[in-house]
């Protein structure tokens, strides 16, 4: 059976050309931002043809919401599968929150972040693609969660929205903001293990169940 995606047009679209696109794109919004990148530099930096990239994507704002999609899945995928565990509240929660603060505060995303930062008062759409893609699709996968976990009764929450953005917000303290500004380059192990356990011990005493 062929891997080869259909689009609109009956045009074949191969994954790992798409990918390759995509490997280019990082590479040039990181190095040149937004507005510096073109489709041409892209296609360039990519190693296809110009009407080879205008297949897979539109444009750049197109582009620049596929790079993020990807990037965000890529990164915190592994933090995404723990909450599949079927492992007590308390021992799921820790083990996602410590996945979740590294990728926070890792190389890739904080070179994200701060491309979305520096250029999305210009160009609001960069923010909105980010926010898709990173913060709201974790906010909902964690909810998932949150609601398997009211169901077996483990937890007692009446607004598993907001639930969900307490705990991914307890979890970063005030690494994330000083990772983001350069006040440091990392945290130690020990450091983010602390942060975490407060943050479990902290929502479970207002959500759990039993509290």
């Amino acid at each position: 059976m062929s891997n080869l995606a259909i689009d609109e047009a009956g045009t074949s679209l191969n994954p790992a050309k798409r990918e390759q696109i995509l490997l280019g794109a990082q590479a040039v919004f990181l190095a040149r931002g937004y507005e510096g990148a073109s489709m041409s530099l892209i296609a360039r930096e990519a190693g296809v043809s110009k009407g080879t990239l205008y297949v897979y994507f539109d444009n750049k704002e197109a582009l620049f919401a596929a790079f993020m999609e990807s990037a965000c899945r890529l990164q915190s995928g592994r933090a995404f599968e723990v909450l599949n565990r079927p492992e007590p509240v308390d021992r799921v929660l820790s083990a996602f929150g410590h996945e979740f603060l590294r990728f926070l505060l890792g190389d890739h995303v904080q070179s994200v972040r701060r491309l979305v930062i520096g250029e999305s008062k210009k160009f609001p759409e960069l923010g909105r693609a980010y926010y898709d893609a990173g913060p709201r699709v974790a906010t909902n996968r964690l909810k998932e969660f949150l609601k398997r976990r009211v169901e077996t009764g483990e937890l007692d929450i009446d607004d598993l929205s907001l639930a969900a953005t307490q705990f991914l917000n307890l979890c970063q303290a005030d690494l994330v903001l000083m990772r983001n500004v350069n006040v440091i380059e990392t945290a130690t192990p020990q450091r983010i293990a602390h942060v975490i356990e407060r943050a479990v011990w902290l929502f479970l005493k207002g959500y759990g169940a039993h509290r």
